[in-house]
């Protein structure tokens, strides 16, 4: 339920814009963990991009790992954005074509102030004889 929850939310965040940052806690662990449970959704936050859930104790009382993680997301948020699968790949083909145009523009310039000094030199030369 929770891998649902958490890819719903990072594709909307994909699909609008507005991505937001998550925690997965994993609640009640001071009972007799399931492993497959713990398996899963470390993975799923693997997988999504995000840390490991945080595990907590109401028995044990130990919050402070779970409010620490909480004001570090905080300071931090893109760090625990989750990302799918696809929008992994969008996100890598945004670069490609940034990166190609970037280099198709600066050839261009390097193009344009090549020609421009070419006409300098050939009017200089011209003039001179």
């Amino acid at each position: 339920k929770t891998a649902e929850l958490l890819v719903e939310v990072a594709g909307h965040g994909e699909d609008t814009g507005y991505e937001v940052p998550s925690l997965i806690v994993a609640a009640k662990d001071d009972l007799d963990p399931y492993p497959m449970a713990i398996h899963d959704s470390t993975r799923v936050s693997q997988d999504m991009g995000i840390e490991a859930p945080v595990p907590i104790s109401a028995k044990l009382g130990d919050f402070n790992n779970v409010f620490r993680r909480i004001v570090s997301s905080a300071e931090h948020p893109h760090l625990s954005i989750p990302e799918t699968e696809a929008g992994r790949t969008r996100k890598q083909y945004n670069r490609l074509v940034n990166r190609s145009l970037m280099f198709v523009s600066v050839g261009a310039a390097v193009a344009i102030v090549g020609l421009a000094a070419y006409r300098v030199y050939a009017a200089r030369r011209n003039s001179s004889n």
